[in-house]
């Protein structure tokens, strides 16, 4: 058993929206048996409740709940991955704190740049997903480790069993489906998804995923965008896949990227082709390298047709020795060795929190309760379904269009040219008064780059 008291990781994403490397690897902490304490910022989907959600025994997400009253007594490792939080982190008394460089501060994340140095400098431990990344930070730090994306292998091997049924936009199409799972974003070369679907008309391209800071998109009769899926159901759609694609652009922060979705591809059992990336390089024996767009598109047709299961085999063994249980435990031995070092005395087990979960109704104008939420319970309660927006428009919208108004990327679904909004999606919108954004939130297939802030957060109601 770890000595680990309890790992905190600060308000920095959605629990559950677009699961990502810190949701995995607090999962897998708790697994281990620690207490995983996951501060929760809402996302696109806002959810009118605050409380303490129960994942497993050891995992609790926070939904706006402070968490200091449950770590009184107790020096939590602090676990953090947005550099913007170098200046908050100290709130929580860590024993240790533990930064995850996951992206280069530039391009798409520059915004991170100025609190980088500060973010490395501080850490007790510093965790890098690539090679780019663990030189930037041993330049700065020498307590610096190699730790590279993983994939949840039990969740996706599913897909290579083929013991899912088929989603319903799939059962449709014929001919050889080349699928893309993961964010839509300046990242993603438009320009070769265009050329590979028009040089192999009989293929499908299906594009799982959001659509985030892109506005338009190459439209043709095999190129299908689905729009945002959870988590749940990815391995259904990889399990239709033929091929899986990482058509990302090369760029200072690509460069630095080791995907995920590589991985999760190989658990699948799918043929993977990528772009020139530097992290799937290493792997060129078991995927299809691609050093320029020309190569890429033959590499697909390859991997349609020339795939055996010894290579199925292959993928699938390396996939599951690059777990997130195998990443999970090699950082817990990381953060044990360095509070040992630390804290030399330290001999028995550090105390845990004792949490309950709870959720409470949040209250509105009038002191109406708001529609969307039961009663404070023990346990977490049953979720109401979501007002019907046609009856109750102006009240929904009111409470909750408001910050995604302000986002800095405007979507036309009235644009029918070439490079506009996905036809499949124009179809799923109500062509009504609501705004585009949130004509797009409901089909989710939009992505807002910005939160509710904490002027904007209703009052909440104790029961």
């Amino acid at each position: 058993m770890s000595k680990i008291g309890c790992i905190v990781y600060p308000p920095t994403l959605d629990y559950h929206y677009l699961v990502q490397r810190p949701q995995h690897l607090m999962k897998n902490f708790s697994l281990q048996g620690i207490p995983a304490l996951f501060m929760n910022l809402p996302g696109i989907f806002q959810r009118d409740f605050r409380g303490i959600e129960e994942i497993n025994p050891q995992l609790f997400v926070f939904h706006e709940v402070d968490p200091s009253p449950y770590l009184q007594g107790i020096k939590p490792v602090v676990y953090y991955s947005a550099t913007a939080q170098v200046d908050k982190v100290g709130r929580y008394d860590p024993s240790l704190l533990v930064f995850d460089s996951v992206d280069e501060p530039s391009d798409e994340f520059s915004a991170w740049q100025p609190y980088y140095h500060r973010a490395v400098a501080t850490a007790d431990v510093v965790l890098c997903t690539s090679e780019k990344l663990y030189h930037m930070a041993r330049a700065i730090n020498p307590h610096v480790y190699l730790v590279p994306n993983g994939c949840d292998y039990e969740h996706f091997s599913r897909a290579a069993r083929q013991e899912l049924p088929p989603p319903y936009e799939m059962k449709k199409l014929k001919g050889p489906i080349v699928g893309y799972i993961g964010v839509i974003a300046t990242w993603c070369d438009l320009e070769l998804i265009d050329r590979l679907a028009q040089a192999y008309p009989s293929y499908n391209l299906v594009m799982v995923g959001p659509l985030y800071n892109v506005g338009r998109v190459p439209q043709r009769p095999n190129l299908h965008w689905l729009g945002f899926k959870s988590y749940d159901l990815l391995p259904a759609y990889a399990q239709c896949f033929d091929v899986g694609i990482i058509p990302f652009r090369r760029s200072n922060m690509t460069e630095s990227v080791n995907p995920i979705k590589m991985w999760e591809y190989m658990a699948a059992g799918l043929p993977v082709v990528t772009t020139d990336l530097p992290e799937a390089k290493r792997f060129q024996d078991v995927i299809h390298y691609s050093e320029n767009q020309t190569t890429f598109i033959e590499n697909v047709r390859r991997a349609v047709e020339n795939d055996s299961w010894q290579q199925q085999s292959q993928r699938l063994a390396l996939a599951r020795q690059n777990s997130w249980a195998e990443r999970a435990r090699e950082v817990t031995r990381i953060m044990e060795y360095h509070l040992a070092m630390k804290y030399p005395d330290r001999g028995a087990l550090s105390p845990q929190p004792q949490i309950s979960p709870f959720r409470e109704m949040r209250a509105v104008q009038g002191g109406e309760y708001h529609k969307n939420t039961m009663i404070t319970s023990s346990r977490l309660a049953r979720k109401r379904s979501r007002p019907a927006l046609a009856a109750g428009r102006e009240e929904y919208a009111g409470r909750r269009i408001k910050s995604w108004l302000s986002s800095r990327y405007q979507v036309n679904p009235g644009d029918a040219s070439e490079w506009a909004v996905p036809a499949d999606t124009r179809n799923m919108l109500n062509t009504d008064s609501a705004p585009a954004e949130l004509r797009f939130q409901r089909a989710g297939i939009y992505i807002n780059s910005r939160g509710r802030t904490n002027q904007e957060a209703d009052p909440w109601l104790l029961e």
